[in-house]
C-alpha cells in the first residue's frame, strides 16, 4: 500500500479515536459500563481477525483501523469509570495510576513484540491471533462483572434522604 494511502487510513483511526472518547462518555452514563467495555473490547477482536485474514482488502483494513481507533479512544474512559464504580474513590489514584501505567507499558511493548514476531516468524499472524484471543477473553470478563458494589457512604446518604 502506498504511504499516502496508509497515512490517510491511519488518520481515519485518529478521528475514530476522538469520536470514541466522546461517544463512550455518553454511553457509560446511560448503560452498564462493563457492557460498554466488554462490547468495545470484544469488537476489537474482530479487527485483529480482519487484519490477519483480509489484509489485501483496503476496505477491510479501513474498517479494522477505524474500529481499532474507536476502541483505543475509549480505553482510559472505561478504565476510569469501572475503577470508580468497583473500587470507589478512596484508592482511585493508586488503582487508576497502576492501570494507566499498565496500559502505557503494553502500548510501548506492543510494537516491539509485533516486530520481534514478524522478524522471527515472517509475519504478524501469531501477534494478531493473540490479540483476537486476548480481546475476546477480556471482553467476556468485562461482560461478566457483577453490578457495582454499594459503598458505605451511599447507604449513609440514603439514610439521610
Amino acid at each position: 500500500m502506498p504511504r499516502e494511502t496508509a497515512a490517510w487510513i491511519m488518520s481515519l483511526g485518529g478521528i475514530a479515536g476522538v469520536v470514541g472518547k466522546l461517544t463512550t462518555e455518553f454511553l457509560l452514563d446511560r448503560f452498564r459500563p462493563n457492557w460498554i467495555g466488554g462490547l468495545t473490547m470484544g469488537v476489537t477482536a474482530v479487527t485483529f481477525f480482519m487484519l490477519d485474514r483480509f489484509i489485501e482488502s483496503t476496505f477491510a483494513v479501513i474498517v479494522a483501523v477505524v474500529i481499532n481507533g474507536y476502541a483505543a479512544g475509549t480505553k482510559m474512559q472505561i478504565c476510569a469509570f469501572l475503577t470508580v464504580g468497583y473500587a470507589g474513590m478512596r484508592n482511585f489514584g493508586a488503582i487508576y495510576g497502576l492501570m494507566s501505567a499498565l496500559v502505557a507499558l503494553a502500548s510501548g511493548l506492543g510494537p516491539f513484540v509485533a516486530g520481534y514476531i514478524y522478524d522471527t516468524m515472517g509475519g504478524y499472524g501469531p501477534f494478531l491471533w493473540f490479540g483476537v484471543v486476548g480481546c475476546t477473553v477480556g471482553g467476556a470478563l468485562l461482560f461478566l462483572l457483577p453490578p457495582y458494589p454499594r459503598w458505605k457512604d451511599e447507604k449513609e446518604a440514603e439514610a439521610f434522604s
